[in-house]
């Protein structure tokens, strides 16, 4: 797959935004394949589901029935990379909803840091116009790998839009199984990759799961410690201090690492909310991310290579930064007011938790109210 960096610069006029047309078309990229499914065969649809292999850098996307907003396709994208989105009707649903670019640009960051391939759309020939210009879009930035499986005669978007693409055409089952079963990647994931696609069991959140503290710099008492703890009324696991994560994650940052990635959606509140475990700091407070050109998997304030677990996760955040910069700053973390109520809301659906702020100091000296000394008489002499 081609890498973010080779995919194309960001556009000089603003940010990236998921617009495509004939004559843009990049050389190089691999050819687009259309299955024809004119029988509506339930193999094919098998065949699909069964190509599904995210460790691989492939995914099959199946979209939502009758759903024609610019962002629904997007979403879909989301979900078949494991990343879920805020409940219906919360305020965070609604700006995804509304969004549409935001939507996109995450899925072309996500893309970009989990190393997706190839993707595979079923249903295609059901999705509107607007939803195909998007995806072209999405291919020419990152280089995927794209397959659309149409189960009835092409859609008229699709149809004027591939004299202009490289292309092939697939109309047999063996065929189509060659097809879906490519990948822009390698066949087994690299040593020391972190397993992001085995996170899908972390959601939908459970009542009464195991909850986390937020990892502070100056931690309470044991005594403060155990009495929030006994106020969550629930297990209360464990985690490393700020600055003392390993490399591999122990079975607590393990389990912290799987609702990470697939309990939230967006970029900049994963990583925001990532670079607050690892330093112990208020979202208010991060360093600020390198710009586009440093290494995006270094550990907030420094070079020293982020844990596996946040390598994907801080990337998608430069990603993103890359594709939005223009819209929002120089980095990534430059976090509105919206920004940093969602990452509090990210934190809850993790079941993360503020600790009670610590209190004064032992070897500080306390004032006591009204204990001022009353001045000494001078004696007269009479």
């Amino acid at each position: 797959m081609t890498s973010y960096e080779t995919a194309g610069p960001v556009q000089e006029g603003g940010p990236w935004r998921p617009t495509w047309s004939p004559e843009g078309t990049r050389p190089g990229l691999p050819p687009l394949t259309v299955v024809h499914d004119a029988g509506d065969d339930y193999a094919f649809m098998a065949a699909a589901a069964l190509a599904h292999a995210p460790a691989r850098g492939r995914i099959t996307v199946h979209p939502t029935p009758v759903a024609v907003a610019p962002a629904s396709l997007a979403h879909d994208l989301l979900r078949s990379m494991g990343k879920h989105l805020p409940s219906h009707g919360s305020p965070e649903a609604v700006g995804w909803a509304a969004q549409a670019e935001i939507a996109w640009r995450a899925v072309a960051a996500w893309t970009v840091a989990l190393r997706i391939g190839h993707v595979v759309i079923t249903r295609a020939h059901r999705i509107s116009s607007r939803h195909f210009e998007h995806l072209f879009a999405l291919r020419e930035l990152t280089g995927m790998r794209l397959t659309l499986l149409c189960h009835g005669p092409l859609p008229p978007a699709l149809a004027a839009a591939l004299p202009a693409v490289a292309h092939e055409q697939v109309h047999t089952l063996p065929a189509a199984r060659r097809a879906l079963a490519a990948t822009g990647l390698a066949d087994a994931p690299a040593a020391g990759r972190f397993a992001w696609w085995e996170a899908t069991a972390q959601f939908p959140p459970r009542p009464g799961e195991p909850c986390f503290w937020l990892p502070v710099r100056r931690p309470p008492s044991r005594a403060v410690l155990a009495e929030a703890s006994r106020r969550l009324d629930g297990v209360v696991l464990e985690l490393p201090a700020p600055g003392r994560f390993g490399c591999g994650p122990d079975e607590h940052t393990l389990l912290l690492a799987h609702r990470l990635h697939a309990r939230i959606a967006h970029p900049v509140h994963v990583a925001a909310l990532t670079w607050r475990i690892l330093t112990g700091r208020p979202v208010t407070q991060l360093p600020s991310p390198a710009g586009p050109g440093a290494d995006a998997e270094a550990a907030p304030g420094g070079a020293t290579p982020a844990p596996a677990w946040a390598a994907d996760l801080i990337k998608a955040a430069h990603c993103f930064g890359n594709l939005d910069r223009l819209a929002r700053g120089q980095g990534p973390l430059r976090l509105s007011g919206w920004d940093q109520k969602a990452v509090g809301e990210a934190a809850r659906i993790c079941a993360l938790h503020e600790l009670p702020a610590p209190g004064p100091s032992r070897g500080r000296r306390r004032a006591r109210p009204g204990g001022t000394r009353p001045k000494r008489s001078t004696p007269t002499t009479g």
